[in-house]
């Protein structure tokens, strides 16, 4: 009987060894992914398109920039790493050669008023969170996209549309935290758009300036989990 004791008494002395040493899930209140939607005002200096040989002007008017993204927390809570998007429909001057170019993929005027869609698609990682007012700063890298060039009188497609750029940006601004999954944002943030040198003289710049001040509304989704 004391042998049987003292066998019982070792199972559980290891039972209750391997437990502790086993890693364990520890569940925290941060968000285990966040999604948002936003609005900004915008404004770009333009792209001059080489291959067509026309200029955009954008003139620094301001308009609209929608957003959203969807990001993943990583470690600290205060950090998350994801995917954005915007679209702008910018209105612009389409400054261009008497006569279309070859292969410039539609009809050419100089100093008419048009409309392009700008998209963009970047990688975003996103620092600051919690309740309260907090700062917050963002990192962009990804593309931008001019599609749809169209002029305003007769609605003709110009020449140099569906065109995809580099580009990058950076914010900084504050946030408040109503509760730690309910965040509202704003941002002022500078982009800019590196277009191909393609057919520019080398005085020209290939740069599209772009600067946005964005409110952005941020809703925690799920739960982080930790292992120990």
């Amino acid at each position: 009987m004391r042998r049987f004791s003292l066998t019982f008494l070792m199972l559980i002395l290891c039972a209750a060894s391997l437990s502790a040493q086993r890693r364990q899930r520890v569940f925290t209140s941060d968000p285990d992914m966040w999604v948002s939607a936003g609005i900004a005002g915008f404004t770009g200096n333009g792209v001059n398109d080489g291959q067509s040989a026309s200029a955009w002007s954008f003139g620094n008017s301001t308009n609209w920039q929608y957003s959203a993204s969807l990001e993943k927390t990583l470690s600290g809570g205060g950090y998350s790493f994801g995917i954005a998007g915007t679209y702008a429909r910018v209105p612009f001057v389409y400054n261009g050669p008497a006569l279309p170019v070859p292969n410039g993929g539609g009809t050419t005027c100089n100093g008419c008023d048009a409309h392009l869609n700008m998209t963009t698609l970047v990688a975003t990682f996103h620092i600051g969170s919690g309740t309260g007012f907090h700062q917050v700063i963002e990192i962009n890298g990804g593309v931008v996209n001019y599609a749809n060039l169209k002029r305003d009188s007769d609605g003709a497609r110009l020449a140099g549309g569906s065109n995809t750029d580099p580009l990058f940006s950076g914010g900084w601004g504050f946030g408040y935290g109503f509760d730690d999954r309910t965040q509202i944002e704003f941002v002022p943030e500078y982009a800019i758009g590196i277009h191909e040198r393609s057919g520019l003289s080398n005085g020209v710049s290939n740069t599209n300036r772009m600067q946005s001040l964005k409110l952005t509304f941020r809703m925690g989704m799920g739960t982080r989990t930790l292992r120990r």
